[in-house]
């Protein structure tokens, strides 16, 4: 049980940690990005970061995804690094970056929930 709470916690310490990082960084590709969870294993050997990016328009809505994702490849290093110097312990996960579709799915089904009721009337 307390293992778990301490894989959580260090799990918040990097979202929190990582968003700092995204704010002072001086990358633009960065802009708009929020970190929205962490996952990190049962052995602390890795680490899962999800992000959102706020979308100015639909039309290059995958072309930033991309840019953004690049960008995490570029700092991942970096971050690491960061991380290490302010987490405390001894081995820092791997990071591995993943974009977070919930929203989007959440935003399809209201979509099609609205079909569904436009057709019933």
């Amino acid at each position: 049980m307390a293992r778990n709470r301490r894989v959580f916690q260090i799990a918040e310490r990097i979202r929190e940690l990582t968003a700092q990082y995204l704010i002072q960084s001086a990358d633009p590709r960065f802009n708009l990005v929020t970190i929205t969870s962490v996952m990190v294993s049962p052995d602390l050997g890795s680490a899962k970061v999800y992000w959102v990016v706020s979308f100015l328009s639909d039309v290059d809505r995958q072309a930033r995804i991309d840019e953004v994702d690049e960008a995490f490849e570029a700092a991942q290093g970096h971050l690491r690094s960061t991380l290490g110097k302010q987490l405390g312990i001894r081995f820092v996960p791997q990071l591995r970056f993943y974009y977070d579709d919930t929203l989007d799915t959440v935003e399809q089904v209201e979509r099609l929930m609205g079909r569904i009721k436009a057709s019933e009337s």
